[in-house]
């Protein structure tokens, strides 16, 4: 038991470990750092890492993790460094406590995760964590239609003014 007192990291990553994550994990509650990225870890993130009040970093990211992202976890005051980048997670975002300074890039790659918001009684949508592009933006809407359009007519002209396009288009008829 000593033992685990005086550690102060683990670092599991690209271990090809699959299953889910022990809850007794969040029993290491003097660990400053825990990494489990770059594996096949499944299930919901365990709400008993709240327990670790040492810790520093937490790399979760690359995995197959699902679910919410645990509101406990808002209470780790020492979290500097957090990454669940690149697995299944949906919900809202936390922003109380360290989550409001990490970067939206510690997220990337949970298309079902999004940033909420409460305000007067209700929770407001602002985005998508990880996505490229904000789908309401009406720059990509028109650009995504000219695209459309010199597509289009590319084809047509390659098909009736090009020589090649013409003998396909004799052959499939």
């Amino acid at each position: 038991q000593n033992f685990f007192m005086s550690m102060s990291g683990i670092d599991l990553s690209a271990n090809m470990l699959s299953g889910e994550i022990p809850e007794e994990m969040g029993n290491l509650s003097h660990i400053k750092s825990l990494n489990l990225s770059n594996n096949f870890l499944t299930g919901p993130i365990p709400a008993t890492f709240a327990n670790m009040s040492e810790i520093e970093s937490l790399d979760l990211s690359k995995n197959r993790l699902n679910g919410l992202i645990p509101w406990q976890l808002t209470r780790l005051s020492s979290l500097e460094v957090f990454s669940v980048a690149y697995n299944n997670l949906s919900g809202c975002l936390p922003d109380s406590g360290q989550f409001g300074s990490f970067d939206t890039d510690c997220y990337r790659g949970n298309n079902n995760l999004r940033s909420c918001t409460s305000s007067s009684g209700h929770v407001a949508w602002n985005g998508t964590a990880g996505s490229v592009s904000d789908d309401s933006d009406p720059i990509l809407y028109v650009v995504t239609a000219v695209s459309f359009v010199l597509a289009f007519l590319v084809t047509i002209t390659f098909v009736f003014c090009h020589s090649f396009g013409q003998r396909v288009i004799l052959k499939l008829w």
